[in-house]
């Protein structure tokens, strides 16, 4: 599990505010430390379809049309802080770069950054990136050429209903060539898509086989949100088919991408914003925890989840009363962030209860970890050498599975030697031997 592992997704939109992603906003300078000392920001979503760019490109009719789409249809704003909720008409700027470069080297984190590929242009693309490339620098990890561009046949604003994965492909070299006009060493991550890995995803690594940083897609635990049957017992079921057959074919496409390293760049508990009472909720710390570590054991490069503003499922707050409030999915991360670093395995259990168990390695230091998501208690006998002395336990907790407050993932409890431990039930823990 790499150290950078755990990431956060933000709508490119959000740059309107330059004093967002800035050294000067401390509380979320430490917001994003608390959960990472060495995370990946990813700057894309849907917002990035419309955004606008102070340089080359602003008297295109088709980004303009991009735009006024953006304000008049989208639902995607709440996912920004309320500047810029007010002010939907903003711009990118080359001062906003520099204040986000200062806030990943006060975070100590890196960027990915997706371009406007919906209503932009290849000229502005290559304008938009030597400015990202120069002004971020070394914190720049990979361009992004489109955010779920598998969705843009449905989309007649941006293509037509004929569009696919060969004609994305040929309008994405074009891209790369003028990007690399411009920035003759810069890196790619795609495709970006929502989902359609089989269809998008594996014929794109194999024709960038070689010439790709990373291959990146979009998970959601379930949805769409307005479906009253998206419940907390259904994010947290024991199976889970669709996100199996997913890390089947992504490990497909890492193979016909040459070994070429997976992140899930995009993602959360339930797509089209989030259940309320689920996705805002202990719940989803319980989810975010599990599959977290799912994802690590199958070999991604990492996972961000997606969110900001007062959006239902973002992992911190950004809002006119808190402006980095940590949500529930904050601790769940928290718990998950203990094995980056380190190597993760998941641990054989018997027993029918809906428990998973994963051991980590960080140098010499062995650790337990474990997700209870049913109601019920379960005991566990502990292996040698978690049984031959004291241990420190660490635990996530929350007062109900609905509960949006009382959240935490609290460390370092001692536990006398014990030949078992107990997970109560809708709970998570890891102990390491003291």
């Amino acid at each position: 599990m790499a150290q950078d592992f755990i990431g956060l997704s933000y709508e490119t939109g959000q740059l309107y505010n330059g004093s967002f992603f800035a050294p000067a906003n401390r509380a979320l300078v430490e917001a994003f430390c608390g959960i990472s000392t060495e995370g990946v920001l990813r700057m894309g979503g849907h917002l990035s379809n419309i955004t606008d760019w102070e340089g080359v490109g602003r008297d295109q009719p088709k980004q303009k049309d991009g735009i006024r789409h953006g304000i008049e249809d989208y639902w995607e704003w709440p996912l920004v802080d309320p500047s810029v909720q007010k002010n939907k008409r903003g711009i990118i700027t080359r001062q906003t770069l520099k204040n986000l470069r200062g806030f990943l080297e006060a975070t100590n984190w890196r960027l990915i950054y997706g371009l406007n590929f919906a209503s932009g242009s290849a000229a502005r693309a290559a304008d938009e990136a030597a400015a990202v490339a120069e002004i971020v620098g070394p914190r720049l990890m990979a361009f992004v050429i489109g955010n779920e561009v598998d969705g843009f046949s449905e989309d007649p604003v941006f293509r037509p209903a004929t569009y696919g994965p060969a004609a994305f492909m040929d309008e994405y070299e074009v891209w790369v060539k003028a990007i690399r006009a411009r920035v003759p060493k810069a890196q790619f991550a795609g495709p970006d898509t929502e989902a359609n890995v089989e269809k998008w995803v594996l014929p794109f690594a194999k024709r960038t086989k070689g010439d790709l940083l990373l291959l990146t897609s979009h998970y959601y635990g379930m949805g769409p949100a307005s479906d009253p049957a998206m419940t907390a017992e259904r994010l947290l079921r024991k199976e889970t088919p669709e996100l199996d057959h997913q890390i089947e074919l992504v490990n497909q496409a890492r193979a016909l991408g040459g070994g070429v390293a997976y992140r899930m760049d995009e993602g959360n508990s339930c797509f089209g914003g989030g259940r309320k009472g689920v996705s805002d909720a202990y719940a989803s710390a319980l989810w975010a925890a599990e599959y977290l570590l799912r994802a690590a054991v199958a070999g991604f490069a990492g996972v961000n989840l997606h969110g900001g503003g007062q959006g239902v499922y973002t992992p911190i707050e950004s809002s006119e009363t808190a402006p980095a409030q940590p949500r529930p999915v904050y601790y769940g991360m928290l718990l998950a962030r203990q094995f980056a670093g380190g190597t993760v395995v998941r641990c054989p259990l018997d027993t029918t209860a809906n428990l998973t168990a994963y051991l980590g390695k960080k140098k010499d230091r062995l650790q337990l970890g474990f997700i209870n998501k049913g109601a019920e208690p379960v005991r566990v006998a502990l292996p040698a050498p978690f049984n031959l002395g004291k241990l420190e336990r660490s635990n996530l907790t929350g007062p109900a599975l609905d509960a949006t407050t009382g959240v935490q993932f609290a460390v370092a409890q001692q536990t006398d030697r014990t030949n078992f431990i107990e997970i109560p039930g809708y709970s998570g823990a890891v102990v390491q031997p003291l």
